[in-house]
Order: C-alpha cells, then sequence, then structure tokens
C-alpha cells in the first residue's frame, strides 16, 4: 500500500506493518520516515536493529537470512533494514523474495533506496512486499506545493511567517528540503520577533537552494521561465559551464523541432519518444511542450542555439549566458517574443 511521507503519522496509528519500503532521492523524508518507523517499532518491543548496506560491499544475503531467521539475545523482537543501491542485480529479485517469505511478527523489514523506475516497482518481489506492508516514496515536493510544505513546516517550529516570508523561504531552499528544515529549527531557537518577515530572514539564514541542469531543462519544458531564469543564475554562480548546457538543451529542442514537425504532419509521438529513448515521465513534459511552441518559434530558438554555440566556441561566455537566459524565455511560448539575429558580413 502506497503512503506518502506526510500521512505516514497517521497510517502508523493503525499500527505496524510487516514491511516498509522507502525509496526515492529525497534525504530528509527518508530519514524523517525511518526515524518514526523505528521510534513506533522500539515502543513494540523491536529494540534490536541490524543493518546491511549495498552502498559500499555486495549484501552479505547468507548473513540477512540468518538474522531474519534468529532473534537477539537481548531483544524479543527485531528490525532488519536493507539498503539497496543504485543497480538491482537480477539475482537480488530472488533474494528478496525468499525473504519476503521468511517474515514473521517478531521481526520488522526495512528496505531503502533510490526512486524506482517502472520495472521495478511492478516486480514481483516488491508487489509481494507492498501487499505486506508499506511503500513509501519520497521525493521533492512540486513547486506548486512547496509553499504549503514550507507553511507547515513552520508551524511545526512555532513559527509564524507572513506570506512573502514564506516565498521567499521557498526560493532559498527550493531543491533542499534538509537545509530548510535545519535552518527552521535554528530560527525556532533564535526567539526573533514574529511574525518573520523577508528581512529578518535575510538576516538570520543561509541560501541553500540547490539545482542541477536537468531540473532546470525540465522547468524550461514546463514553461516556467522566471524559475528557470533563477535556476540558470545559481548555475553560473556554481561555476556550472554554459557549454555543458549548451549540449543538453540542445539535444531537448532538436528533438522538440522533430516532434513539432511530425505533429504538424499528423504523426503519432509516441514512436518518436520511444525511439528517442525518453522516460515516460518526461514524454508528456515534452508533449505539452509541443503544443505550448510553434514551428516557427522552435526554429528561432534553433537559430539561437547556432549564436550560442559559436560563443562557446570561441570562449564568449558573457554572450553565451546572455543566450542561454534568452532561450530559457523563448520557452514560455510568448507569441510576442521575436528574435532578430545579427547579419554576419
Amino acid at each position: 500500500m502506497r503512503v506518502f511521507s506526510e500521512q505516514l503519522a497517521e497510517q502508523l496509528k493503525a499500527g505496524l506493518r510487516a514491511c516498509y519500503l522507502i525509496f526515492g532521492d529525497e534525504p530528509l523524508q527518508k530519514m524523517e520516515a525511518l526515524q518514526q518507523i523505528r521510534h513506533l517499532a522500539r515502543e513494540q518491543g523491536f529494540s534490536d536493529v541490524i543493518r546491511f548496506s549495498a552502498l559500499e560491499e555486495p549484501l552479505p544475503w547468507d548473513d540477512i537470512y540468518a538474522n531474519s531467521q534468529s532473534l537477539s539475545l537481548f531483544s524479543s523482537r527485531q528490525i532488519i533494514e536493507i539498503e539497496l543501491g543504485d543497480k538491482l542485480p537480477k539475482e537480488w529479485s530472488e533474494r528478496i523474495s525468499e525473504l519476503q517469505k521468511q517474515l514473521h511478527p517478531d521481526l520488522l523489514l526495512i528496505i531503502l533506496g533510490p526512486r524506482l523506475n517502472s520495472n521495478q516497482s511492478k516486480s514481483a518481489w516488491f508487489t509481494a512486499l507492498d501487499k505486506q506492508g508499506i511503500y513509501i516514496p519520497v521525493a521533492l515536493p512540486d513547486a506548486r506545493y512547496f509553499p504549503r510544505w514550507m507553511k507547515q513546516r513552520c508551524q511545526q517550529q512555532n513559527l509564524r511567517v507572513d506570506n512573502d516570508a514564506i516565498t521567499f523561504l521557498c526560493h532559498a531552499f527550493e531543491g533542499n528540503l534538509l537545509a530548510a528544515a535545519q535552518e527552521l529549527e535554528k530560527l525556532s531557537l533564535l526567539n526573533l520577533p514574529q511574525p518573520l518577515t523577508v528581512s529578518v530572514l535575510q538576516q538570520n539564514i543561509t541560501r541553500h537552494n540547490v539545482f542541477d541542469p536537468f531540473k532546470w531543462l525540465d522547468t524550461l519544458l514546463e514553461g516556467k521561465s522566471q524559475r528557470a531564469l533563477r535556476m540558470l543564475a545559481q548555475l553560473r554562480d556554481e561555476g556550472v559551464e554554459p557549454g555543458m548546457l549548451t549540449w543538453a538543451l540542445a539535444k531537448d529542442i532538436e528533438l522538440l523541432w522533430s516532434l513539432r514537425l511530425a505533429q504538424d504532419a499528423h504523426q503519432p509521438l509516441a514512436a518518436l519518444l520511444q525511439a528517442a529513448k525518453i522516460w515516460p515521465s518526461r514524454q508528456a513534459l515534452l508533449q505539452q511542450t509541443v503544443q505550448r511552441l510553434s514551428a516557427t518559434q522552435l526554429r528561432d530558438m534553433l537559430r539561437m542555439m547556432n549564436e550560442l554555440d559559436r560563443c562557446n566556441r570561441t570562449f564568449d561566455s558573457h554572450s553565451a549566458w546572455q543566450w542561454l537566459q534568452t532561450l530559457s524565455l523563448a520557452f514560455r511560448g510568448n507569441t510576442s517574443l521575436r528574435f532578430t539575429l545579427p547579419i554576419q558580413l
């Protein structure tokens, strides 16, 4: 059964399940979900925790099986935690399925790992454990819901924050929930006058927003130009080279151009997306972008990419960043935004 991290505390009131699956790439929610499960488990006599991790060496499956069948001398109930890595070897599926058959009331199994792909979430081992326990996916909240998360987090720390300050906090910690939680905890200890305002926050917090080029690209596809410009500015401050962004952006624009031509010719887009080996979660973003951008707009963007590439080849970094900013604005699909490139003599 799937339960999101903000629902876990309420679900745990109904009691422990045989196993918990915590998968995703957001560290704060993963850590807090694990802490909540451990806390309830300790109250119910699960005082012995045995942890195995595949991050540094192969999992010792014989030891895992042995511990699942024997009880500690100091505890009548025990927890086995298994942390998986990015790769899940085929033989591990059989190993986990075998472990699932050995679950009993005095054993609590917790499996953690990075975000699952669609094939892994449909696998036999995952389906079997999901039926016996709880699946907790952990990911960054969508930008639309981040202000709500931030407001709830402030309330947990007994902080009153006005709406402008909430917006400021979202910008300051976008992509980094762990830093946000730590800074809010620090603010709660400073005994500052409330409600907290933007000026007070500017003097008392350290910004920790985290972006990467792929988040920037997805934000462009969503048509959120202002957010993309903020991300672009931080990537520049962090020393990301414009050439690397150009390479990633060129692939997306060339694909969008192909999709636009195919759509104008009344051809199905699904086959093109599959041939390009695009993740299913990203296919919807690309199709939405094709609906927003006309062939003329995409043609202009391809011409701008040529200029951007020229700037990179001539080491004109300043102009390259300007073209990246202009392209970020172009993705919003505003028909009044037109570009005239200089004539090369």
